[in-house]
């Protein structure tokens, strides 16, 4: 590809060579090191092809080989130039083109994010751009290597980043530092209470003294595994209980809506909008609007990126949705459907750590508003820690084990 590019700024030549000794002029090039390739053998001649430079050199050389050259074709950058040499705006436009290749080549138009995990793209890209990378920024000013510190300085959950500068593309490579898991006190004294009402099902101590049995019923805050523990000779000490307390408990919650409804549903009317973003400008090259104060909205963007890189244009197309405002009057059906859906919202997110053995819904229509009532059945861990307080006013004598005077 380089000898390619080499020889299209150079000026190539295809030429034949006849006469009786064609071989003798491969010879005599050889001899003064002129570069000729493509070489071909027809019949009483060949065919090759040279720098263009060179060809002025060796039209002596022929001569003195008794061989006669013929020009086939002319290739080339000084080709092409002398050809449109009176064509100014040619000539101008070219180099302008180079020109601005050049220039854009100065600034950076595509950046890639890898290894995001927990950060967002639109995060990191806040940050990158708070430290100068961004789509458009001057590359000769940018630190790859300092912008990289600098970030993880900033960013504690970053344990490892680099930035690779290639042409106008940047590359950003991201691991995230793993959260340390957080270590549980197990040297303060406390005990284990119940967090609700309930009915215990099964107790797993790891610690302290249980003093509620199994199949018993509890309420919110009440003691189930003591932090105080007595030893066979009656010694009381301060212990860090910790149990797991499954419990049967009951949740309780309501759901209501008004009977008049106002819905809004597409009417059929749409357009759609086209924006050409070049380098950060956004060209629209296609408008359109919608009859109707309601519309929905849906945005898709379309970026080309061969071999992966993602080039700084791409096409923005806005699809928009008319809506028409309906009213409605629910009945009995329709009301505990909606409110049934709301209850699998709260079951899904306010019930997430509990298993919900059973469920029951109850409507009631009262003043034009619906609302329906759920009771759950759940089997979830009651326990929950309360410090046994331990400062300087608490009295800790029961709890130290006497000592023996000794005798001096």
């Amino acid at each position: 590809m380089l000898l390619d590019l080499l020889r299209m700024t150079r000026g190539s030549v295809a030429f034949s060579v006849s006469g009786k000794y064609p071989e003798r002029f491969i010879n005599i090039t050889s001899r003064h090191r002129v570069r000729i390739w493509n070489v071909h053998r027809s019949e009483d001649r060949f065919t090759a092809c040279m720098y263009r430079s060179d060809y002025r050199k060796i039209r002596p050389l022929a001569r003195g080989a008794g061989v006669r050259l013929k020009v086939i074709e002319k290739n080339g950058l000084p080709t092409m130039l002398y050809r449109y040499r009176e064509r100014v705006g040619v000539l101008i436009g070219a180099c302008a083109f180079v020109l601005s290749i050049f220039v854009m080549s100065l600034f950076i138009w595509s950046i890639d994010i890898t290894g995001l995990k927990t950060l967002s793209r639109s995060q990191m890209n806040d940050v990158l751009q708070e430290h100068g990378l961004y789509v458009g920024a001057f590359k000769p000013s940018l630190d790859a290597q300092r912008l990289a510190r600098d970030v993880m300085i900033e960013r504690h959950e970053i344990g490892w980043m680099a930035v690779n500068l290639t042409g106008s593309y940047a590359s950003v490579e991201i691991k995230e530092e793993a959260v340390p898991p957080e270590v549980d006190d197990i040297y303060s004294p406390c005990n284990v209470k119940a967090k609700s009402d309930g009915v215990i099902m099964r107790i797993e101590a790891a610690e302290g003294e249980t003093v509620v049995m199994e199949g018993s019923g509890v309420i919110e805050g009440q003691l189930i595994v003591s932090g105080i523990r007595t030893d066979e000779q009656g010694t009381h000490r301060l212990v860090h209980a910790d149990a797991r307390v499954m419990a049967s408990t009951v949740r309780q919650a309501s759901f209501s809506m008004s009977e008049q409804m106002k819905l809004l549903r597409p009417n059929g009317e749409g357009t759609q909008r086209k924006i050409l973003d070049i380098l950060g400008l956004q060209l629209p090259y296609r408008v359109g609007s919608v009859d109707s104060p309601n519309a929905v909205s849906n945005t898709d963007t379309e970026v080309p990126a061969p071999l992966g890189i993602t080039l700084p244009i791409g096409v923005v197309t806005d699809y928009v949705s008319a809506l028409s405002e309906e009213a409605i009057t629910l009945n009995d059906h329709s009301a505990e459907e909606l409110l049934k859906r709301e209850a699998q919202l709260y079951e899904a997110f306010a019930l997430q750590n509990c298993e919900v053995e059973s469920r029951e819904y109850h409507l009631k229509h009262n003043g034009g508003v619906y609302t329906l009532y759920a009771t759950y059945t759940c089997v979830e861990d009651i326990a929950y820690t309360d410090p046994i307080g331990t400062d300087e006013n608490t009295d800790l004598t029961p709890y130290v084990a006497p000592t023996e005077k000794k005798d001096l």
